[in-house]
């Protein structure tokens, strides 16, 4: 148990490293935009062309536990908990654009339709509500 914790620990210490501090420093104001260009290029790159395909790469990487909330005909809504968005929320880190680039490319791999992700931060839940929309 306590090798799963630290590596778990160490784990979100890297994410937070270079998610929370690196590349926000480097990419600046565009970061927003280039991470979630990003998570399309990972999308593709891993091949995540379901929901579950990318709720499992998000437990592998500890981006949080994804969950689907609510499907519509040309929305389907998430949210992303788990002790990692809890961690940096309470962190003020606000960027969860990676995670949303990869949902939407995921989910226009899944559809045929194009997708756009938008954010929506629930500070009292911890968690991150995810929509996306297609045409």
């Amino acid at each position: 148990m306590q090798d799963n914790q630290q590596q778990s620990e160490h784990v979100y210490f890297v994410n937070q490293l270079y998610r929370d501090f690196l590349l926000p420093t480097i990419l600046g104001e565009t970061s927003e935009e280039i991470l979630y260009w990003g998570g399309k290029r990972i999308t593709r790159k891993y091949d995540l062309a379901s929901f579950e395909d990318v709720n499992s790469f998000f437990e592998t990487t500890e981006f949080g536990t994804l969950t689907k909330i609510k499907e519509r005909r040309t929305e389907i809504d998430f949210e992303l908990a788990g002790q990692s968005v809890t961690d940096r929320l309470n962190s003020d880190s606000q960027e969860f654009s990676l995670e949303a680039g990869i949902i939407a490319e995921a989910v226009e791999k899944e559809t045929g339709r194009t997708t756009e992700c938008e954010l929506e931060i629930d500070h009292k839940n911890n968690l991150v509500h995810i929509a996306a929309k297609f045409d």
